[in-house]
């Protein structure tokens, strides 16, 4: 590909980035999730002398951010300019499969609906592992495209090492591989080098699961259950994300066109299974937001692209076409970067007198500390032993039950463990927390918009000021 060639994908990533860095500007929290690799990286690198670990999280993300760590870096910081990077790779990846698939212009075409889109461009900083995985699941798809089986299981693994909810990303791409080459020559062989591309990444975890828990499959069975008991909060109706897709790209309309532009080859086939398939799944999640999207954003850009190029090529008129694509490329323009006046709302943390003393309070604890918000340890070099966010309300009680002899501090805010409406015996737990704490030394009590901050501490040594 020629210099020339390349010079609209090296604009769109210029613009993204350039646009990233003024938005960095304009809001500045960290996000609960964020908060839990960072800390999870801090942990691995500490070898579990700080940090903390939840053993529903994949292991590939907390492993790169910990790299910041050991580096003795910013974690925060460098965490945003991994994440970004890894978008300016899916930018340029979505390149790629369009320009491999179809033509330079829809690669081109979908690289900027994939960039600009709000959704895409809010989250491409903020530490979380939606867009590394959706990379992997990317580069599993090209190298489908390109028969690349050892790295297509291998990029196929990677992408449910970050995130494993995009197990629900690859059943579209995993289904039109057994439907085309079930009954092809050499199927067997491919199927054996995707296994062994997989395995590499997946059996190592499986196996330390097995080490760390006796249950390989623990992590799975947490998130399930967390699926299920957090979050409610954010349930949605069933359409959420159809709406939502509709209100994130306009141009998407255009797929209606899709049956007159259909080819019938297996690689059109998967790249129509992968965002469809996961839609659906995802709608009878009763749990729904915006960035869970971000698996299959590339995907229907892709498709949205492809059928826009063919309906221009169909048009007599190619002036009033141009102008009609460019008005309407403004006007989506001008709603993304819209949708961003109200960013501001994410500088929440820092004009929060309770949050604020609990990051600062961390800085200097010792002891066996409980949390009930990882983002208290985010700058902190203490050792977190007890999640209480992330128990049920049962598992809680046995959490209690066995560790009420080992914690010497808890940090405790009534608005991060609300009780699941459906949950009978959440109203125990919290009392059981409250019988405990009842008789530690209260070290801190501030309330703030209703939500009750209290540092409590098991012994004689006072961490901070009463008040």
């Amino acid at each position: 590909m020629s210099w020339q060639n390349k010079i609209g994908i090296v604009i769109i990533i210029a613009v993204f980035v350039c646009a990233n860095l003024i938005f960095l500007n304009l809001y500045s929290d960290v996000w609960w999730d964020s908060s839990v690799y960072l800390g999870m990286g801090k942990y691995i690198f500490s070898s579990g002398n700080s940090g903390l670990w939840e053993e529903s999280r994949p292991l590939i993300f907390p492993l790169i951010l910990g790299l910041g760590y050991s580096l003795n870096l910013n974690m925060v910081y460098f965490g945003r300019v991994i994440s970004i990077i890894f978008a300016v790779l899916v930018i340029f990846i979505t390149y790629k499969i369009g320009t491999g698939l179809f033509s330079r212009k829809t690669g081109l075409l979908a690289a900027f609906f994939t960039a600009f889109s709000h959704t895409f461009l809010f989250f491409s900083p903020n530490i979380l592992t939606e867009i590394p995985s959706t990379l992997f699941v990317l580069l599993a798809f090209y190298c489908f495209m390109n028969n690349r089986f050892f790295l297509m299981g291998a990029f196929s693994g990677m992408a449910v090492m970050t995130r494993l909810f995009q197990i629900f990303t690859l059943i579209g791409l995993y289904i039109v591989f057994f439907a085309y080459f079930l009954r092809k020559t050499g199927f067997k062989k491919k199927l054996f080098y995707v296994i062994i591309g997989a395995s590499i990444f997946i059996l190592p975890y499986l196996l330390l699961n097995y080490y760390l828990y006796g249950d390989i499959l623990l992590p799975l069975k947490v998130q399930s259950h967390l699926t299920k008991t957090t979050g409610w909060s954010l349930y949605r109706e069933f359409g959420f994300y159809f709406t939502g897709l509709l209100r994130e790209n306009l141009f998407i309309i255009f797929l209606i066109a899709l049956p007159l532009f259909f080819k019938k080859n297996h690689k059109f086939y998967s790249l129509l299974l992968i965002p469809f398939a996961y839609i659906i799944i995802f709608s009878f999640v009763k749990h729904k937001e915006m960035r869970f999207m971000l698996s299959i954003l590339p995907f229907l850009y892709l498709i949205t692209s492809y059928c826009l190029v063919q309906a221009h090529s169909k048009i007599k008129n190619k002036k009033l076409a141009f102008g009609l694509f460019y008005l309407m490329i403004v006007i989506w323009l001008m709603l993304t970067f819209t949708a961003f006046k109200d960013v501001s709302r994410y500088k929440r943390q820092k004009d929060d007198p309770g949050f604020l003393y609990f990051q600062n309070y961390m800085k200097n604890s010792n002891g066996n500390v409980w949390i009930t918000n990882p983002l208290y340890a985010l700058y902190s070099e203490a050792k977190i032993d007890g999640l209480l966010y992330f128990y049920s309300s049962e598992n809680l009680l046995s959490f209690i039950d066995k560790n009420k002899g080992k914690v010497d501090i808890v940090l405790l805010n009534s608005c991060d463990i609300p009780c699941f409406p459906a949950d009978a015996i959440c109203a125990e737990s919290m009392k059981k927390l409250d019988e405990l704490t009842s008789k530690f030394k209260k070290v801190y009590q501030k309330e703030v918009d209703s939500c009750e901050y209290k540092i409590l501490t098991n012994n004689h040594q006072f961490h901070g000021i009463l008040n």
